[in-house]
């Protein structure tokens, strides 16, 4: 734990500003109010309904919203340059397009519901595991290209790196979080979110049981937060680093906070706090192991306590 507040202390003294931080923190407030009193994110990124192509745009000015609404300001009041490199705009657009595509991406849902010989729980079933294996595919082979063109002196693919990892340190932090999540367990929005996967509503299919069905799916959901830290803590830190300098940061944590306008609002407001921290510990560590382990492991320790709590402590 000395070496993460090491990490924040310095960080802090560097890039500390109280207006700017100040501004950043009004705006989080605004648009987290607006979402969750307007639906701000349906309105927005669903404009043009689900499996749209528009939606790929909705979802892209969203985000690069989010993301540009902090960058730029930052860049002006700490007189930074990086406005004016190619590699900025080009980097960020690319990174901010794959989070969209992501988002948008729901041309496989299509397919499958349109499969005459499934029926509609095979189909339902099928669909939740290909949602969480796809954005592999989406991320790993842009993110190997910009490196190769832009970054190709850094370890690793943005982070994907042993050097840097130190298992102890997030798991005193996941024995911090344990308590915490238990508690949140018992509010009413949370047995709605979670688990993930409610094996309470799904029909047996393909011949698994719904424990099997169950961990096939935990196993790839689990596995998909590797691509959120390579998304937030590798590209938008590590890989954008050489440009912006610590700078990176409060534009990370603040479109890191919009990717979470679709979860409780106790969510999205941890995850301002967990973002910081994260990036913070990516920027000078240069791995993402290690917020991997403890977003995996928050994700794990939610879905634990979602099913205790509908099997045990309610007795279903």
């Amino acid at each position: 734990m000395k070496k993460i507040f090491n990490y924040l202390k310095d960080f802090i003294k560097k890039d500390f500003n109280v207006g700017f931080y100040l501004y950043t923190v009004c705006f989080l407030v605004l648009f987290i109010y607006l979402n969750y009193s307007y639906d701000l994110e349906n309105k927005w990124v669903n404009g043009s309904g689900i499996n749209s192509w528009k939606d790929y745009f909705y979802y892209f000015s969203f985000y690069s919203f989010a993301y540009y609404a902090i960058a730029i300001p930052k860049a002006l009041v700490f007189k930074e340059n990086y406005l004016k490199q190619s590699a900025f705009w080009i980097k960020s657009s690319v990174f901010l397009l794959l989070l969209s595509i992501d988002g948008a991406f729901y041309h496989h849902t299509d397919y499958i519901f349109g499969h005459q010989q499934l029926d509609y729980e095979q189909k339902l079933f099928l669909n939740k595991i290909v949602t969480n294996a796809y954005p592999s595919l989406v991320y790993f082979i842009p993110l190997l290209m910009i490196k190769y063109l832009y970054d190709r002196r850094e370890k690793g693919l943005y982070g994907l790196a042993i050097e840097g990892f130190d298992y102890k340190i997030y798991l005193v932090f996941l024995l911090v979080m344990a308590p915490l999540i238990f508690w949140a367990s018992f509010q009413p929005d949370f047995i709605e979110t979670y688990p993930e996967f409610k094996p309470w509503r799904m029909r047996e299919v393909f011949g698994l049981s719904a424990w099997q069905m169950s961990g096939m799916f935990e196993v790839l959901y689990l596995f998909d937060f590797i691509t959120v830290e390579l998304l937030f803590r590798g590209a938008l830190i590590i890989g954008l680093s050489s440009v912006m300098g610590i700078h990176v940061i409060l534009p990370m944590v603040v479109t890191y906070a919009f990717l979470h306008f679709g979860k409780p609002m106790a969510e999205t407001i941890g995850s301002i706090f967990g973002g910081y921290i994260l990036g913070v510990i990516a920027l000078y560590s240069r791995s993402i192991l290690g917020g991997w382990a403890i977003h995996m492991g928050v994700a794990c320790l939610m879905e634990v306590m979602a099913l205790l709590q509908y099997y045990v402590i309610k007795g279903h």
